[in-house]
């Protein structure tokens, strides 16, 4: 089985104004990470994934472009 994402199975994230095309099955964190992004955290694992407890990776996610509210999420 290969488990190697094709650009067809990407997906597009928008952070600070900026799209990357991402694989779908990481979470923002890890994807944040590996883009060499600067994103604080202290209790995910790559081991053991996430539990949001200490709300360090606090992020605001949107729905779309018309959102304009949006909702935190732990990333």
């Amino acid at each position: 089985m290969n488990n190697l994402n094709t650009e067809t199975d990407m997906v597009s994230i928008t952070i600070d104004n900026q799209v990357y095309r991402v694989p779908p099955n990481e979470n923002l964190l890890q994807t944040c990470l590996t883009l060499g992004l600067d994103l604080p955290y202290f209790c995910w694992h790559s081991e053991l994934g996430s539990v949001g407890a200490c709300r360090q990776c606090a992020v605001k996610q949107y729905l779309n472009d018309e959102d304009k509210i949006g909702r935190l999420v732990m990333a």
